[in-house]
């Protein structure tokens, strides 16, 4: 039975917890979480600062919904996470959470303090599911990889920086300043994705938004190629498979037309793999991973 990575931050959550009661509760040096009462415009739920970042004693997100909030302190995707509907954001509210921490803090301690933090102010009541979900195989193809060695091979210390809008180089790749990083630029042109300074599991975990339908993230990626280091990847494929299709009536006013346009001319990305990478994406059995069930959770958390 294979077991994914969250299997193994969910024993790491326990066995933390029973650390922290024998040497003292972790908790923050101040933290809060507030509903919005009318949020305006689109939600922003990314997570600034904290350990090994520039900013490592003080943690934002804005904008978040809660479940948005779970995601980041289990670290776990949205697929993983069962519950009802307004942890979505459907007909629930957005929140926005700050804390302070030791600048020393790592970030074992500060997801133990996250998770803490969240159950006690939204009192949830949680349990654990294994569920099947489709997976592939990252394996490597005939006539071996074409991968470019990063020119840095030590382990990053801070997490990846993901780049909006660089600037893109002649053939539509962005180009990214020195560290790990990585972007994806999608268009009428196709998907232009760089990924630098990864290593291979870190890759294969990135392409499960590509080979999931709508991109939900539901089939899992893993590495099988036996390839050790860091590498600068670059990939350009047909986004076609990888975004949400219109609905009927949408399909209905474009008079038939596909909304999606002619395409790219690219090949999918199970072809671009083997083409430009020479690596393959290999459908097998089903894995089991460990879920999340919220069986109760308060929309207003305790500090409001």
């Amino acid at each position: 039975m294979r077991r994914s990575r969250f299997v193994q931050w969910t024993i790491c959550f326990l066995s933390g917890a029973i650390s922290a009661n024998a040497q003292g509760a972790l908790q923050f040096d101040a933290a809060t979480v507030k509903a919005l009462a009318s949020p305006i415009g689109p939600g922003n739920s990314f997570m600034k600062g904290g350990p090994g970042t520039a900013d490592p004693g003080r943690v934002t997100i804005q904008k978040a919904t809660l479940i948005d909030l779970l995601i980041k302190a289990f670290h776990v995707d949205y697929a993983n996470i069962t519950g009802p509907q307004w942890i979505r954001g459907i007909g629930g509210p957005l929140y926005t959470f700050t804390a302070t921490m030791p600048t020393y803090t790592n970030r074992h301690d500060f997801d133990l303090m996250f998770q803490k933090f969240l159950v006690e102010q939204f009192k949830i009541i949680l349990h654990h599911e294994a569920k099947s979900f489709p997976a592939y195989d990252l394996v490597v193809a005939a006539g071996g990889p074409r991968l470019k060695v990063s020119a840095d091979q030590s382990d990053p210390t801070a997490p990846d920086s993901h780049y909006g809008i660089p600037e893109m180089d002649s053939d539509g790749f962005a180009i990214l300043p020195p560290g790990r990083g990585s972007t994806v630029a999608s268009g009428p042109k196709g998907m232009h994705a760089v990924f630098q300074q990864y290593s291979m599991p870190e890759f294969g975990e990135y392409l499960r938004n590509f080979v999931t339908p709508q991109g939900d993230r539901t089939h899992y990626v893993v590495d099988k190629t036996g390839v050790a280091g860091r590498y600068d990847i670059r990939v350009k494929f047909d986004n076609r498979d990888s975004v949400i299709k219109a609905g009927p009536d949408v399909q209905a006013a474009l008079g038939g037309q596909d909304p999606l346009g002619p395409g790219s001319g690219l090949p999918t990305i199970f072809k671009a793999m083997e083409q430009q990478l020479g690596l393959r994406l290999v459908k097998t059995k089903d894995i089991l991973v460990d879920t999340i069930a919220i069986d109760h959770a308060e929309q207003i958390p305790a500090g409001n």
